[in-house]
């Protein structure tokens, strides 16, 4: 998405770590510091996470939040995917309606989502498990944002792939499928690991209609033990292992992907 920076650029890269890095851990040395001082790292105020009962509403809190994820991702996938060929098809009305969707909804806050599912659905009879109202709201936004990275990936396609395609006598539905989909979905892997990160992170707006994900289990043990900022600190680490690992993932994709078009490069001259 960006150009490799030059000389220079990696110059000026360098030096701004060798500020930076330095500035960043005297800033986590003061805070874990004051933090001391204050008995905040006293091990009595630790020890609850050594309880069978926290650790059991910890593990189920990480599973509903994984189960969120997991099932909005799997549908914003589909739906972005639906919404990036309706926005690539030929009748202009459907390619007006998908765009006018894909940008009204990408502007829209998650949280903003949420609320109409939890007020307006009801509104009109529509009453939805606090479960789904997640998976719904992160579904609806997280789908129009895969949407236009598949549509600027199907684009990349060489539109030579579509007409050989049709040449050997697929129809255009099924020349699509087979075969520039997957190319599509190669090209863009790295920045769809890069969205499903984002919406995992989004999961944390369950706390708001009190689904018992991570977020919400750090306010019951702290309401609990009286160890709120302890709590927060042992989901934050969560979060973070699980986005480290999917971040990882991201790069290892994109490697994998790089070394291969690499390796179809030489084979094709």
């Amino acid at each position: 998405m960006f150009d490799a920076p030059g000389p220079r650029g990696r110059r000026h890269i360098r030096l701004a770590s060798l500020v930076a890095v330095p500035l960043l851990a005297g800033l986590v040395w003061l805070i874990l510091h004051r933090f001391a001082q204050a008995g905040g790292l006293d091990w009595q105020k630790w020890q609850i996470f050594e309880s069978a009962g926290v650790l059991k509403l910890l593990a189920s809190a990480l599973s509903a939040t994984v189960r969120a994820a997991v099932s909005a991702g799997v549908l914003a996938l589909l739906w972005g995917t639906a919404l990036a060929l309706l926005r690539l098809s030929r009748r202009r009305w459907v390619r007006g309606a998908a765009a006018a969707y894909v940008e009204v909804t990408r502007s829209l806050p998650t949280l903003l989502v949420l609320y109409f599912t939890i007020l307006i659905l009801p509104y009109y009879g529509i009453r939805l498990p606090v479960y789904w109202q997640l998976v719904l709201a992160l579904t609806i936004t997280n789908g129009a944002m895969i949407a236009e990275v598949l549509r600027a990936s199907l684009l990349s396609i060489p539109k030579g792939q579509m007409e050989a395609s049709l040449s050997l006598g697929l129809t255009r539905p099924r020349a699509c499928w087979y075969i520039v989909l997957p190319q599509a979905f190669r090209a863009a892997m790295p920045a769809l690991v890069s969205q499903i990160i984002y919406l995992l992170k989004g999961t944390v707006l369950g706390y708001v209609i009190s689904y018992e994900e991570l977020l919400y289990s750090a306010k019951m043990i702290g309401e609990y033990t009286n160890f709120i900022l302890q709590s927060v600190l042992v989901v934050t680490a969560i979060y973070l292992v699980l986005n480290l690992a999917m971040s990882s993932v991201s790069s290892w994709l994109e490697q994998r992907l790089a070394r291969r078009g690499a390796t179809l490069s030489k084979e094709e001259t």
